[in-house]
């Protein structure tokens, strides 16, 4: 058939109208136009929207139903939407938008997978872009969004618990908000391996609604005290959902699928942290226990999901909400936990990963007994000295053991805890020298390029950091950056040594408030300073 244009467009759409027309056959006209569609981007766009719009339309209400397989009847439909889907939104579009909002809003609700990702990039389009015309199609989207959140637990368990299922139906999402357009089936075929899911069992869906409904409430903030009391305990609830312990290999993509929409449902909470805080203080300890099961159930290697768990847990440690992970944090210091065991989550998450988890240590210092500060220390002693990691990173250890120093030598209350104290105590003492032998050859070459001023190559690469690890790391950094770094991670150990060795020289001395109960035992000295071989073992 020839090119459609203005001539033949009237013609063409016509024969999509025809009743009786083989699927086949209407599936070919729907190709063409969508290979003709960049008449919308001309003066001819109105005319296609009105010799089109009505086909696709009874294409989509009349013509055919949703399909719980890939077939020829699928297939027209989903190029029928992806039209839909490529449409210019111009002003041109206008009159149209409501139907298209009710069109695209069935298709969500009603059809597969494949279909409503499609129909729910639509209706965030439409929203954004005819704020004024379609306001009253918002609440219909979000009684949509409260439905699978609310079926997410069934959900789970229909992928999960019964793997083995080949056919289950289910019913769609009733929405009563939603104008007729045309008969539509009221149920459909779920799919076993290969075939298509609904869109009210979709975690594909899930993974996309947190954005419009954020965006959303930032438009129209009257809905967020209607809709919130509804949505947001269904989201707590759907972040908590474990999914299997052991998850079977043809499981896999839904199961990372899962742990994608509960992230994603995760970073709409933490959105709610800062404007809508009131609403998230009841459920403050139950959205910090679901942070660190996520990471805990997260694939290893899946570095998107856990790269936006470590942002949400970011968001989280900014608010007074954080004390609901101060139980938590023996959890988070196994490294398997916090940055996974994939290679490259190890390679780009580890530091964010320890930022984080140093920034949280810093606030819950005073708390922790000495075994788990004794974790701390070996953690971040162990990257102080990691190569592969930044200077950055080698200064944010050394200032979080600094932090360490006092609650520590304050646990020093009786004399088995003073010597495990000191011990601890020396463990960072030795940590800092260990720092300071490394820096000793790097320190004269600073120096010395200073001095000539010449351009030279990294000096982490050329000193410290072996061949192998060189290939894997980062360009080099702007040599002045450099300096700067160097320079900060010099001062922090230097300063720090005095309130160390201050700390191990006194460890054994009774802390301020045991001192007025051994004020009359005047004759019993403890033990003060520096052992001979303590002292031997720092150089």
């Amino acid at each position: 058939m020839a090119p459609i244009n203005s001539s033949n467009m009237e013609l063409h759409s016509q024969r999509l109208l025809e009743p009786d027309l083989p699927v086949q056959v209407r599936l070919q006209l729907v190709m063409e136009v969508r290979d003709s569609l960049e008449m919308t981007h001309t003066p001819d766009y109105l005319n296609f929207l009105r010799c089109y719009f009505r086909a696709f339309s009874a294409i989509l209400s009349t013509f055919t139903a949703p399909q719980g397989t890939e077939n020829a009847e699928h297939k027209l439909r989903n190029v029928v939407i992806e039209i839909l889907n490529r449409l210019p939104h111009s002003e041109v579009l206008r009159p149209f938008v409501q139907d298209l909002l009710k069109l695209s809003l069935r298709v969500l609700t009603q059809d597969n997978e494949d279909n409503a990702l499609l129909a729910i990039r639509i209706v965030f389009d439409l929203l954004r872009n005819f704020r004024p015309t379609v306001e009253a199609e918002v609440q219909p989207f979000l009684d949509f969004v409260v439905a699978i959140y609310r079926n997410f637990k069934f959900t789970v368990k229909h992928f999960f618990d019964n793997p083995n299922a080949t056919v289950n139906v289910v019913a769609p999402v009733p929405n009563q908000h939603l104008d007729s357009i045309g008969d539509a089936p009221g149920m459909m075929a779920v799919p076993g391996g290969g075939q298509l899911n609904p869109s009210a069992q979709s975690f594909k869906i899930v993974t996309e609604s947190p954005l419009v409904v954020m965006f959303l409430f930032q438009l129209y903030a009257k809905l967020v005290q209607t809709n919130i009391p509804f949505l947001l305990p269904l989201m707590v609830e759907a972040i908590a959902e474990s999914g299997p312990e052991k998850v079977p290999p043809h499981l896999k993509t839904p199961f990372v699928e899962l742990k994608g929409a509960q992230v994603k449902t995760l970073s709409f909470l933490t959105y709610l942290l800062k404007s809508n805080a009131d609403y998230i203080k009841p459920y403050e300890n139950s959205i910090c226990s679901s942070i660190v099961k996520l990471l805990v159930t997260c694939p290893a290697d899946s570095v998107s999901i856990r790269k936006e768990l470590l942002v949400g847990l970011k968001q989280v440690l900014n608010t007074e909400y954080r004390r609901g992970l101060y139980p938590l944090i023996d959890t988070l210091l196994d490294e398997r936990v916090l940055v996974g065991t994939g290679r490259v989550c190890i390679e780009t998450l580890r530091p964010l990963a320890y930022t984080l988890l140093a920034e949280l240590v810093h606030y819950v210092r005073g708390d922790l007994s000495l075994p788990l500060l004794s974790r701390i220390i070996y953690l971040f002693s162990r990257n102080m000295h990691d190569s592969s990691l930044t200077l950055v990173i080698h200064t944010t250890s050394a200032r979080l053991m600094l932090n360490l120093v006092e609650p520590i030598y304050e646990k020093g209350v009786d004399q088995q805890s003073m010597d495990e104290a000191r011990v601890l105590l020396g463990r960072i003492l030795d940590a800092f020298v260990g720092k300071f032998r490394t820096l000793k050859h790097t320190i004269p070459q600073l120096l010395e390029e200073v001095e000539e001023g010449k351009e030279r190559p990294n000096l982490r690469m050329k000193l410290e950091v072996p061949l192998q690890t060189v290939l894997n790391l980062q360009p080099p950094l702007e040599y002045t950056k450099e300096i700067n770094d160097y320079k900060s991670l010099i001062r922090t150990l230097v300063m720090g040594m005095k309130t160390i060795i201050w700390s191990i020289t006194h460890a054994h001395w009774p802390r301020p408030q045991q001192q007025s109960q051994q004020s009359s035992n005047i004759a019993a000295q403890p033990f003060r300073g520096l052992r001979e071989d303590e002292v031997l073992n720092s150089f």
